[in-house]
């Protein structure tokens, strides 16, 4: 029997029901522009992304300042389709003709409101062409895109369907269609989604796989939510700081400029798109060698920048070099220093966030404490003096330095290096900890990236990362369950990271909710 349950306990722990969700949660950003373009073919406004006109993404209760840019928002996108190309994804008769409006409020409204316009519904927006002053056919057409852009039903992902099933209530298939295609999409149902939901045809968890997987063939749709699932999976959504916000010293390293960074950005962003729509597994994602390079950071993976432009090219780098994404210089320039690399940002990131091992809380103090003074060769060997006394050597020695010794052999930009600026050749091996009772002496890259590919605390913690994305709320015990089937999944032979996003729909919970107190 399906049992509502709290979703929060230990998010370690299976606690089998279906944690209470928000009924009308509303669109993030990124979903409101993509649907605008679905619908609308708009891009920007002012050169800007229509988000623009938006508050920052924000968690609670609407206010006054997000409502009035929503209303602001509608304005100018209603503007911008009446008078431009657009015009027909909106309205294809002429307005003063009898019937256009009307069929317009059902056909649109179906697509805006991600299900069938009731006749009130329509009746409502019917009566914004007999107000006084009377405005001309093509205001009153412009006055109900503007209201349907500012009415609720869009901006809000409405799930008030109240048919039980146990004792917990089902969403509708047009609340199911919209689960779909936002979490493998980021945007409205296609045409394709929408016929099967008017059907009654997204009732099973086959119909509803059978749909996923239809979707995830388009790679021009999926292929940004795999990135955003990722970007989210990494922190670099900006839960982790340290992404992106760290310069080089462009004397001592010429090849770096701060201006490749958006390049970097998007590398990661493909690199994982080419792992999810390369029939890629989870252990792909530290191991393959496809590199994404143009004339900016070509050099930092020793490559010629004359043969590249300004567009990204893919590349397949030396497989023992550069396997998988933490051996990318996007990853590697981002945990570094400015002049330096820096074994504990890259150690602390890959125990705690990749690998699962808890480094515990860093102390503020740590922060203060000067680098040592002394004839050293390598970088390692001022690290190790740093945290060498005992209130540091517990966690670093044994937990957070080691995986960023194996890392030794980039520099602070991410360049291959053998030898450490300081003089010494590089030291990359290392006693790694993959579990409480698990340690094992790495010797290179590569084998760091097996070790983390193969390990159960590391896919653990990459299901649970991607279940929390898909459903946008925090891990729980309710939804551990479902990161224990997926995580039991990563380790067969051909399960694949799109397999792993077709089973995030099979959840009970993406078909049903709870309702909170």
């Amino acid at each position: 029997m399906n049992r509502p349950g709290d979703g929060g306990g230990d998010p370690r722990v299976c606690v089998p029901g279906i944690p209470a969700t928000s009924q009308v949660p509303r669109l993030l950003n990124r979903e409101y522009d993509a649907v605008i373009r679905d619908m609308l073919d708009i891009t920007s406004i002012g050169g800007q992304p229509p988000s623009a006109l938006l508050n920052p993404d924000f968690d609670g209760a609407m206010n006054a300042y997000a409502w009035n840019a929503y209303l602001d928002a509608a304005d100018k996108i209603a503007a911008e389709v009446m008078a431009g190309p657009s015009r027909s994804r909106f309205i294809d008769c002429d307005p003063a003709q009898a019937g256009c409006l009307e069929d317009t409020i059902r056909k649109f409204g179906r697509k805006a409101f991600r299900r069938p316009v009731t006749d009130t519904e329509v009746a409502s927006f019917m009566r914004l062409n007999n107000l006084e002053p009377a405005g001309t056919p093509d205001e009153v057409a412009e006055a109900i895109l503007y209201a349907f852009l500012a009415s609720p039903s869009f901006l809000m992902r409405l799930e008030l369907n109240d048919e039980p099933e146990g004792q917990v209530l089902k969403l509708s298939p047009h609340e199911v269609a919209s689960r779909l295609s936002f979490l493998l999409w980021g945007s409205a149902p296609d045409d394709v989604l929408n016929a099967a939901a008017d059907a009654g045809e997204l009732e099973t968890k086959e119909q509803i796989l059978a749909q996923a997987q239809r979707m995830l063939q388009d790679r021009a749709k999926t292929g940004p939510l795999v990135a955003q699932a990722h970007r989210a999976y990494l922190g670099m959504d900006g839960s982790i700081p340290h992404w992106w916000n760290h310069v080089h010293d462009t004397d001592k390293f010429p090849q770096y400029s701060e201006a490749a960074i958006p390049a970097m950005q998007a590398e990661l962003d493909l690199f994982f798109e080419e792992v999810a729509f390369g029939g890629g597994s989870f252990r792909d994602l530290f191991l393959s060698n496809v590199a994404y390079v143009n004339q900016q950071t070509a050099a930092l993976y020793g490559l010629d920048p004359s043969a590249y432009g300004a567009d990204l090219q893919r590349v397949e780098l030396n497989a023992e070099e550069r396997p998988g994404f933490l051996t990318r210089v996007g990853f590697l320039s981002s945990f570094s220093s400015y002049d330096t690399t820096s074994p504990i940002l890259r150690g602390a990131f890959i125990t705690g966030h990749v690998i699962g091992v808890d480094p515990g809380a860093p102390d503020p103090e740590a922060l203060k404490v000067p680098l040592p003074e002394g004839d050293f060769q390598t970088q390692r060997e001022v690290i190790d003096e740093l945290t060498s006394p005992p209130g540091c050597a517990t966690c670093h020695r044994r937990i957070i330095n080691p995986p960023g010794y194996v890392l030794e052999w980039y520099d602070s930009v991410g360049g291959w290096q053998t030898t450490d600026p300081l003089g010494g050749a590089i030291d990359g091996t290392a006693e790694v900890i993959f579990g409480p009772d698990t340690v094992e002496t790495i010797t290179s890259p590569r084998e760091l990236m097996e070790r983390i590919g193969d390990g159960p605390l590391a896919s653990r913690m990459y299901a649970e990362r991607l279940v929390a994305f898909a459903n946008q709320r925090r891990p729980n015990s309710n939804d551990a369950c479902v990161v224990d089937e997926l995580d039991a999944k990563l380790s067969q032979d051909g399960y694949t990271v799109l397999n792993l996003l077709a089973d995030l729909t099979q959840a009970d919970s993406f078909r049903l909710r709870a309702v909170g107190n």
